[in-house]
């Protein structure tokens, strides 16, 4: 990557071009604001060059028509005008009864016709159509006839100065008024309307020199400030950001002689916009000013973007000056009394500065209060955010994510500290939970390597029970001994193979295939199976079952190991001649398979709480004289939460019930 340059020279001529677009881009907006309030140019005059098509033509026009409004009512008042009156009176008439002039009329009031045309009598008769047509001969003309309800113009926008503004329909009584003006295109005349013109196509074209040199000056203004804006600070050969005297003045100071200064710049143009001088005299005056508030905006600009690049804006502050201050003083109070003693200092400053400003009116008492107000306002408005910040490190740790640490360097005070101790705590509690996953992971791995350990001896065993019960042998006693070797060597079998299970459930190392399952259908299976089991304990079945299908989202090998080992439990456990409810119903959505028996031995006394029942090795024969490992209902709880289902079971006195809750997802077209 290519080294960037900081020349002086470089800097200098950004420095320079931003200058210049400065006053370039103010003269232009001076100069095309200064046109349209003199009405001497409109927008919509921007690409019109013939004066006659444009809108000052248009005002012109309208001028013309009030004043000789205002000429017609002086007349009529005659002897009765004040002096004042008289003046304007001289002045309309000497305007309208010139006789080089290219605004010509034709009025006709009460039967009375009067004109400015030099060869004609007071009082001759003129018939409204001839002089109409003279009127157009002439080039620009207009018809007000109230006599036949008659408007014809062809100066364009003309008609609302008599028809769209209150107040302009003054030639009255309307009822007998005629009025027909025409206009000499060929400004044959030397009056104002010829003024006009002349002025016209001496200013027309530099709305769009002005509206151009804006443009172009606005982007080199943008361009160059942005150029000014990453060289600043930087040097030849120098690393870092390098500062200036000025630079190291307290940033409230230099804020405050920059907005005095300003302000005054401000109201001096501000007067020049409003005094009536020479427009090339004005034009120099206001891009003489613009450029000195511009040098002062880049010297405050670039010292507040230098402060930034190196840091230092808030270390360099009177607030940061007072606020360090403050925090040595009161470092060691007690929090009451820091903020009692703040607080009473906040009242006193504001009462003083307070009182400058409204009751002596010190501008400076004002600005004052406005920066301690602020200062105030950043201060409270930085601690709401650190205090949020602590928060959102506070309930990321309360979610579980023990490593999430709050970031201190943006911290201050007691809220760094208060962090701080927070994050110790989030790793004092990632420590923990870290030492007791492992040790759960030990005894997962102890229980599953010991489970394989036994299996070998185990296999060995049973392979020789099953060999000598091939053998003839006809001692009664050593056939009751390997029977009792054969059950309990399966049993053991059976608790290795649960213990394997578990592990691997609890674990996570199980793979799923999950796929629509009916549940009815599998319940009816299942249920077959164990037909030979109940009816040896005597057990009647009452099955409620829905008569279409239950589909849920399962796997199906698994499901129907949790329905066998629910059937399993209550052929191992249940009251000999007693009855063995199967429900499955579809209830808001929810598919829920339930079994209720009731227990051989008392659950009421033998657990206090049912949920017991599911943890690893709980049977509900405490004295675990019955077979079983206690596993079984572990293995289907585990196996139904793996599946996404839920898995409970209730004890009310010796009535057992335990039931799984899936997601129902029937069949299109089926019904309960």
């Amino acid at each position: 990557m290519k080294k960037q340059s900081y020349t002086y020279g470089m800097k200098l001529v950004g420095l320079l071009l931003h200058l210049f677009f400065t006053v370039v881009l103010t003269v232009a907006v001076f100069l095309l604001a200064t046109l349209m309030s003199k009405s001497i140019l409109e927008l919509t005059d921007i690409g019109t060059e013939n004066f006659f098509s444009s809108g000052y033509y248009v005002r012109c026009m309208e001028q013309k028509c009030s004043d000789l409004s205002k000429y017609f009512r002086l007349q009529q008042k005659g002897e009765r005008r004040t002096s004042e009156e008289d003046r304007r009176y001289l002045q309309y008439t000497n305007e309208f009864k010139r006789e080089d002039t290219n605004f010509c009329y034709w009025y006709k009031q009460n039967g009375v016709w009067y004109t400015n045309q030099p060869d004609t009598e007071e009082g001759q008769e003129f018939d409204t159509q001839s002089v109409l047509m003279e009127a157009k001969t002439m080039g620009d003309y207009l018809l007000y006839d109230m006599e036949k309800k008659e408007f014809e113009t062809d100066i364009r926008g003309l008609e609302d100065y008599f028809f769209n503004s209150y107040g302009n329909q003054m030639y009255l009584p309307l009822e007998n008024v005629v009025l027909v003006i025409g206009v000499d295109t060929d400004l044959t005349a030397k009056d104002d309307l010829y003024d006009a013109n002349v002025e016209y196509v001496r200013l027309h074209p530099w709305i769009k020199v002005s509206i151009a040199a804006a443009l172009i000056s606005m982007m080199g203004w943008v361009l160059s400030l942005v150029y000014l804006t990453l060289v600043t600070g930087h040097r030849d050969g120098e690393e870092g950001v390098h500062l200036n005297f000025i630079d190291k003045i307290k940033t409230e100071i230099v804020i405050a002689v920059f907005v005095l200064v300003t302000s005054e710049l401000l109201m001096l143009v501000s007067h020049v916009n409003n005094s009536t001088g020479n427009v090339s005299g004005l034009l120099v005056a206001s891009g003489t000013v613009s450029m000195v508030i511009d040098m002062l905006f880049l010297v405050f600009y670039l010292s507040m973007v230098r402060r930034m690049k190196a840091e230092v804006m808030w270390e360099n502050s009177l607030a940061c000056w007072l606020a360090r201050g403050l925090s040595k003083t009161f470092r060691e109070r007690t929090v009451t009394v820091r903020v009692l003693a703040l607080f009473s200092i906040h009242m006193i400053i504001c009462f003083i500065l307070a009182v400058g400003a409204f009751h002596f009116d010190s501008v400076i008492c004002l600005l004052l209060l406005l920066a301690f107000s602020a200062m105030e306002a950043y201060l409270l408005l930085r601690m709401a955010v650190e205090h949020y910040q602590i928060y959102q490190g506070v309930e990321k740790i309360t979610e579980g994510a023990l490593d999430a640490k709050i970031d201190v360097d943006e911290l201050h005070g007691d809220d760094k500290r208060l962090a701080e101790a927070i994050n110790n705590i989030g790793s004092g509690l990632l420590h923990a939970v870290d030492e007791s996953t492992k040790n759960e992971r030990m005894k997962a791995d102890l229980i599953t390597n010991v489970s394989h350990d036994i299996k070998t001896p185990l296999t060995s065993i049973i392979n020789y029970v099953n060999l000598i019960k091939m053998e003839d042998i006809e001692n009664e006693r050593v056939l009751g001994y390997i029977k009792i070797l054969d059950e309990k060597s399966q049993r053991l079998k059976q608790l290795t193979e649960d213990l394997v299970e578990t592990s691997r459930i609890t674990s996570g190392n199980i793979k799923l295939d999950m796929q629509k399952i009916d549940l009815v259908e599998l319940v009816c299976q299942t249920a077959g199976e164990f037909n030979e089991k109940f009816e040896t304990k005597e057990l009647t079945i009452v099955t409620k079952l829905p008569k279409t299908a239950v589909m849920i989202w399962a796997d199906g090998r698994q499901l129907y190991r949790v329905i066998e080992n629910l059937y399993n439990n209550v052929a191992k456990y249940a009251m000999e001649k007693t009855r063995v409810y199967v429900d499955v119903q579809v209830s808001e959505g929810e598919a829920v398979f339930s079994i209720k028996n009731v227990s051989e031995r008392s659950l009421a006394v033998e657990n206090s709480n049912a949920g017991d029942l599911t943890e690893r090795f709980i049977r509900g024969d405490v004295s675990r004289t019955t077979e079983g490992s206690g596993l079984g209902l572990s293995i289907a709880k585990s196996l139904t939460e793996l599946m996404g289902g839920t898995f409970r079971i209730s004890v009310d006195g010796d009535l057992f019930k335990a039931a799984i809750h899936f997601p129902a997802d029937r069949e299109p077209g089926m019904a309960e």
